[in-house]
């Protein structure tokens, strides 16, 4: 009886010892790996390397793996185009730790090709045309015909007499235009503000040659003298100028004679002679204030 007690002790005892040693064989697969680490990236895709193991993941990821224990974990991050970011990150050997990153790129991506340069090639403007007149203004028999030539072009006529023709629209008759004094004014046609403005200005008529009568028979020496011309201005500043008759040829220093009412009153010489203008058509003399030389009086020249 004894001895079967301790032979089943001794089996007890040899069965414990093998289960031990079982639990304590290094093969045995053990207990599941634990996430120690959680990576994010932007962009995703980057490489991640953990304490220089040689196993690499792939962002985003969680990693778990026996040889990560408590304590610091060196990282480090790679893409092709970004920088390579490396830190240390702790653990505590229970909680994965959890990494977000934001990868700056180094310009190095992608090649891009530069656009090919465009070359302007200068166009050749055309010359602009010359614009018409809008009003066509030209001298006719009678006066001055004004007329119209742009359909969006308005006119002010300031004239004695305007005409127009009912058959010929646009266009008008200024009558006696010059000597006439009329002004064409060319208006905005929106505001009616004055653009342009033609004037025409009377003509200075000329003063006519006055005949005077002729010299009576019974005086000899009207009979021997030609008539020269007539005395236009007495002045005592300016002196006393005589209007001459066309044709005549004097030299200064002739002697001429001073006639009124057909006799005569004085004798004079020619101190210059002028040039013809407005009011001396055929030109004029300067001579001697002699006598009682009056306005009007006629000049003669005594025949050799």
């Amino acid at each position: 009886m004894r001895m079967g007690l301790m032979a089943i002790l001794a089996l007890a005892s040899l069965a414990a010892c093998r289960r031990d040693g079982y639990q304590r064989t290094s093969g045995d697969v053990g207990e599941p790996q634990i996430v120690a680490l959680s990576v994010r990236t932007q962009p995703e895709g980057a490489t991640v390397k953990v304490n220089n193991l040689d196993r690499v993941w792939t962002t985003p990821c969680d990693i778990a793996d026996f040889s990560i224990g408590r304590g610091m974990i060196d990282l480090a991050v790679s893409l092709e185009g970004y920088e390579t970011l490396k830190t240390r990150v702790p653990y505590d050997g229970e909680h994965p730790a959890t990494v977000k990153l934001k990868l700056r790129s180094t310009g190095a991506a992608k090649a891009v090709e530069p656009a090919p340069a465009v070359v302007a090639v200068p166009v050749a403007k055309p010359e602009p045309q010359a614009k018409p007149d809008p009003v066509k203004i030209e001298s006719v028999v009678g006066g001055t015909r004004v007329k119209v030539t742009s359909p969006g072009a308005k006119i002010r006529l300031r004239a004695k007499t305007v005409v127009s023709e009912p058959d010929k629209p646009g266009e008008y008759l200024l009558p006696d235009v010059p000597p006439d004094k009329a002004v064409v004014e060319l208006l905005d046609p929106k505001t009616d503000v004055l653009i342009a403005t033609v004037e025409f200005a009377p003509n200075a008529a000329p003063a006519a040659a006055v005949n005077p009568p002729p010299a009576p028979q019974k005086d000899p020496v009207v009979l021997e003298a030609d008539r020269v011309g007539q005395v236009k201005l007495v002045s005592k500043t300016y002196g006393v100028f005589v209007k001459l008759d066309p044709g005549l040829s004097l030299q200064p220093g002739e002697e001429i004679l001073i006639f009124r009412d057909g006799k005569e009153v004085a004798r004079t010489k020619i101190l210059k002679v002028t040039k013809s203008d407005e009011n001396y058509p055929d030109g004029a003399a300067q001579v001697q204030r002699e006598g009682a030389i009056q306005k009007g009086d006629e000049v003669r020249r005594s025949k050799p």
